[in-house]
């Protein structure tokens, strides 16, 4: 800078750092956090799962409700999922009072250490009968059980609560921490910005999407089964229809085969059965494969996948992720090995080419080879697409 005299000041600029205690109170704090986390990571995983399923609904009711999606969105979710499980505890006690009926429950009750027959009708004899019988360390190591399992039933439900707790609060909240975070914590970084977009749509895409294609198959493919049962001619039924219905809709993320296989067991079974009663019946077996194979499966690729899941990653990845999860990490896996999977992966389609100095693969593709996935292998072995396709 040019003084009054002429001369030339030297201007110097002071770079202000943070200090070092100022970082080890950072990872300090953020070490917290991270226990926290890991303290109560399958319910951390499980609400961000009821996150990602509600939060479509929710942006779609978001400009008429208000304030209320976040609720009413997961009550749309939440409902079904109780009435489900009313329905099947109901299913469960009429089982159980239809055992207690039967003779098997008779001869149960003849072998069991208890002899009903022997209960004493005096009440002194029967409090003195219940005490000798509670004082047997059997019996106590029964009650042991049933208070275990009752304590931990307990603490799952309101862990569960805490879980739904969690996703309201992200419902309601994770536009203004959207703005906050890239505000306050990442600035101008915009490889963290683009990596974590990323994150987020990869999540909603696998969480969303391919969770909720397997449940809409699962279910359709119950009542097409159940219905081909009230038309099977000669009796000809097919076996644990809910079963197969799960196992079709899980077989949606074996690449190649995916679901056909099971529509080529089912009719096989049914073909055994024709040729077993009335060879005049082998027509049901086909009209069945051909059912499922050309119109059921058509209408799921056409329809179903590409309205719910798209193709942002290779089903492959999306099979091994919901597969090893829950063998590596216990039953919260189904939803850790899934998040774990976007994680690695959209790092190595954002980040690391940055980190390179090249641009991120455009379209999150990580490999330009043909792909053979589950419902599309006939269209896209002869298109020749990528291993991951765009997102919605």
């Amino acid at each position: 800078m040019v003084g009054e005299g002429g001369n030339l000041e030297a201007t110097r600029i002071r770079i202000v750092r943070p200090d070092l205690k100022w970082w080890i109170a950072g990872l300090i704090v953020f070490g917290i956090i991270a226990a926290v986390v890991f303290t109560f990571l399958p319910w951390v995983v499980l609400g961000l799962f009821v996150y990602y399923v509600a939060r479509p609904i929710n942006r779609r009711l978001r400009p008429r409700l208000g304030g209320f999606s976040p609720a009413v969105s997961l009550l749309l979710i939440v409902v079904p999922v109780v009435i489900f499980l009313g329905v099947f505890l109901a299913v469960a006690i009429g089982q159980l009072a239809a055992f207690a009926s039967s003779d098997m429950a008779t001869q149960f009750l003849a072998q069991s250490p208890v002899n009903v027959g022997t209960i004493p009708n005096d009440p002194d004899q029967l409090v003195k009968a219940a005490t000798t019988t509670l004082q047997d360390p059997s019996v106590q190591s029964v009650i042991a059980d049933v208070q275990a399992i009752v304590g931990g039933t307990a603490a799952s439900l309101s862990m569960m609560f805490l879980s739904v707790l969690f996703a309201f609060f992200l419902l309601s909240e994770d536009q203004r921490l959207a703005r906050w975070g890239k505000k306050y914590v990442l600035g101008d970084d915009a490889l963290s910005i683009s990596y974590l977009e990323a994150v987020d749509e990869g999540l909603n895409s696998v969480y969303f999407g391919y969770t909720l294609t397997i449940f809409a198959i699962m279910v359709l493919t119950a009542i097409i089964y159940n219905v081909f049962n009230l038309f099977a001619p000669g009796n000809l039924l097919i076996p644990a229809t809910i079963l197969l219905a799960v196992v079709t809709g899980i077989f949606t993320l074996v690449p190649v085969v995916g679901r056909s296989i099971i529509y080529l067991g089912i009719a096989a079974i049914l073909a055994v059965g024709a040729i077993q009663r009335d060879p005049t019946f082998i027509w049901y077996p086909f009209v069945f494969f051909l059912f499922m194979a050309l119109a059921f499966d058509n209408v799921v690729r056409t329809y179903i996948r590409p309205y719910l899941s798209g193709k942002m990653f290779h089903l492959s990845l999306v099979m091994f992720a919901y597969l090893l999860g829950p063998i590596l990490f216990g039953w919260y896996g189904i939803f850790l090995g899934p998040l774990l999977m976007v994680i690695v992966v959209q790092f190595l389609q954002v980040a690391v080419p940055q980190l390179r100095g090249e641009e991120p693969m455009s379209g999150h593709n990580i490999d330009p080879t043909t792909i053979q996935e589950t419902d599309d292998h006939r269209d896209d072995t002869t298109a020749g697409g990528d291993a991951t396709g765009s997102g919605h």
